[in-house]
């Protein structure tokens, strides 16, 4: 299981709203969606908007879905329905900025989800970069070829910028953690940086293994 203490610090999502009805302001959310989940449970379904006007979306595992079109209640928020609940299960408060090039990401937590939101035009991550997220509870370092390391701390997320190349190549990768205030090697391996392709890596200690494995989703631009 993912650990909660490092989740937690992941989490940027508003408590669900006390009211579903209102006008919507005419404001819409373009968005696409993936999860993170270890146990690789059922993917879940929600209806997504307005009282009167949902779409049906499905939350996959390995890759990303979308990209979706849902109207925001009172201009501003995003509310995820589940079965035939009185109120929303989440929901998110979209500033103007976010309501294109959005990425949800979902967390499971008890019986239902936290969401993360990644704003991700192809000029902030593009192709051949991978958006690292940290679901460890030590900090994270990745040395992508001869490039500078990044640092990663637990519950926190980070940019690995891929070489500027039109074509795909394959680089050398090292890839430490923290442990008792000192860096322990805790893999090596070669990654392929394709420009057509930006990926998102979720870091954790896998429960069977108590190894660091990544769960990857590509997205092609």
């Amino acid at each position: 299981m993912m650990r909660a203490a490092a989740i937690a610090l992941l989490l940027a999502v508003s408590p669900p709203a006390a009211g579903q009805d209102g006008s919507n302001g005419g404001a819409t959310a373009e968005f696409r969606v993936t999860r993170f989940d270890p146990a690789d449970r059922p993917s879940p379904t929600f209806r997504v908007g307005s009282t009167d006007s949902r779409v049906e979306v499905e939350v996959p595992l390995t890759y990303i879905a979308g990209p979706h079109q849902a109207p925001l209640r009172d201009g501003r928020f995003l509310d995820f329905w589940r079965g035939d609940a009185e109120k929303p299960e989440i929901t998110l408060s979209l500033a103007e900025a976010e309501r294109k090039d959005l990425l949800l990401i979902f967390f499971p937590k008890d019986d239902t989800y936290h969401v993360v939101k990644v704003h991700a035009p192809s000029t902030r991550i593009r192709g051949g970069d991978r958006y690292i997220v940290n679901a460890t509870r030590t900090e994270l370092a990745i040395k992508l070829g001869d490039g500078a390391p990044l640092f990663v701390a637990s519950g926190k997320t980070g940019l690995l910028r891929g070489p500027r190349s039109a074509d795909a190549v394959s680089l050398p990768v090292l890839i430490s953690l923290k442990k008792d205030g000192e860096w322990k090697l805790a893999s090596t391996e070669n990654w392929p940086c394709d420009p057509r392709f930006r990926k998102y890596l979720f870091a954790y200690i896998s429960p069977r293994s108590r190894h660091l494995v990544f769960h990857s989703v590509s997205e092609r631009l």
